[in-house]
């Protein structure tokens, strides 16, 4: 190799050595921020030519990759709508409510409430109704799968099927008249007891709540079991007829429910409203004493009033929910996990997002399932940067040392060229 040669050789080295302290300065000063990924500099060799006459040497360049793919550790930080992904995947937003800007994506968690006027009046008050778009710390609109009115989501593998997480802050869930009620209770056989009854509340269909009176009477005409009695009134207090089928029940020696099988008895609300069918669940009816009164240990049903937002939070499986003031909870989004062949191979940008390239292969969008897979949320926490202050100023003196090393060869090539020039003279 010639001095030109070792002067290449040298600075060369000197830029390699700048640029791996230069994404240590970096990796540095994004120790604290969320979900940041370190970016490491590997060295490789490199062939260089000085023609004429043509020689050939080695001497050294960089190439930068971002590790992506290593978990940062996750941090509690208390917040409802702070989620940290522990696992290979990313959150997938856009700067455009519409999706027609560059899908991006994040491991950046932190998501805050934008509320904007829905030009509706939900509830009948007088004031539109106001609601609460999902974004990330910089702005870009969060995107999930929405849920049907039924709290059913369909997950598809489409950036087309996704749209911003917004829910309304004034929404309503209306009514929903009972259809199944169960009663969990025990009977006594002390036939002075007379008639032993129980109120079932249930909601009509005027999402009012009402009570269905049911009686039990011990048979005493050789005929075993009880002979049922059903009754209601309506919301004036004016009595209603109920017509039940079958009108009896019985147990067999050890107190467990025999007839009807299955414990269901049909009972029809002759209600101003209109008729309303209720299958009354006996199922977990016993009779196990000879003296005392009817008890009951639960009354479930299945009707609920009138209900209004009163929070929103998401689980483990990044499903947001609704809690209603009626006590109902519904699915509104869930959020997918985006991952492609090499997510290392994603281009970073400012505001903690990374971009699609060619390189990092094919998107692959999936919603995470209960007790499934090795990626989970955690909900009210976020993932820390995965830098190592050690590491990186260990590797900091590394550079500096290499660097003044290559520094030195340039000025010892300098001395030596000036060596030769001063044997001309």
């Amino acid at each position: 190799m010639s001095l030109q040669g070792i002067f290449n050789t040298a600075v060369q080295a000197m830029n390699s050595q700048a640029q791996f302290l230069s994404n240590i300065s970096t990796n540095i000063a994004n120790v604290n921020t969320t979900a940041y990924k370190r970016q490491d500099t590997h060295f490789e060799t490199l062939l260089n030519h000085i023609t004429p006459p043509a020689k050939n040497f080695f001497t050294v360049n960089t190439f930068d990759f971002r590790q992506v793919d290593n978990q940062g550790q996750i941090t509690t930080t208390g917040r409802a709508f702070d989620m940290a992904l522990n696992g290979r995947g990313f959150m997938v937003t856009n700067s455009a409510t519409d999706g027609s800007s560059r899908w991006q994506y994040t491991r950046d968690g932190a998501m805050f409430g934008k509320s904007i006027d829905l030009g509706v009046d939900t509830d009948g008050n007088g004031v539109n109704d106001s609601g609460t778009l999902m974004t990330t710390a910089n702005g870009n609109y969060v995107y999930g799968w929405a849920a049907d009115e039924n709290g059913e989501i369909s997950e598809t593998n489409t950036l087309s099927s996704l749209t911003p997480i917004m829910f309304n802050n004034n929404s309503v869930v209306p009514s929903k008249a009972t259809t199944n009620i169960k009663l969990q209770g025990n009977l006594s056989l002390d036939s002075s007891k007379g008639l032993q009854t129980v109120g079932l509340p249930f909601v009509d269909q005027e999402g009012a709540t009402r009570t269905l009176s049911v009686g039990f009477t011990r048979n005493t005409d050789g005929t075993p079991g009880f002979t049922l009695q059903m009754s209601s009134i309506d919301s004036a207090n004016n009595p209603v007829t109920v017509d039940f089928d079958p009108p009896n029940v019985s147990f067999d020696g050890l107190g467990n429910l025999i007839e009807p099988a299955g414990g269901q008895i049909s009972a029809l609300i002759n209600d101003y409203s209109g008729a309303q069918y209720v299958t009354l669940d006996l199922s977990k009816m016993t009779q196990l004493g000879e003296s005392g009164d009817l008890t009951v240990q639960n009354i479930d049903q299945d009707g609920y009033l009138e209900g209004r937002l009163n929070n929103t939070y998401f689980n483990d499986q990044g499903v947001l929910i609704g809690s209603y003031s009626n006590g109902e909870v519904r699915n509104l989004y869930k959020l997918p996990v985006a991952t492609f062949d090499a997510n290392n191979n994603l281009d970073a940008k400012p505001g903690n997002i990374f971009e699609q390239t060619r390189d990092a292969g094919d998107l692959d969008l999936k919603g995470l399932q209960k007790n499934a897979g090795a990626t989970q949320f955690v909900v009210g926490a976020l993932e820390a940067s995965n830098v190592d202050l050690a590491d990186q100023f260990s590797k900091m003196i590394i550079a500096q040392r290499a660097y003044s090393s290559s520094a030195k060869v340039v000025q010892t090539a300098d001395e030596m060229t000036q060596a030769a020039r001063d044997l001309i003279r």
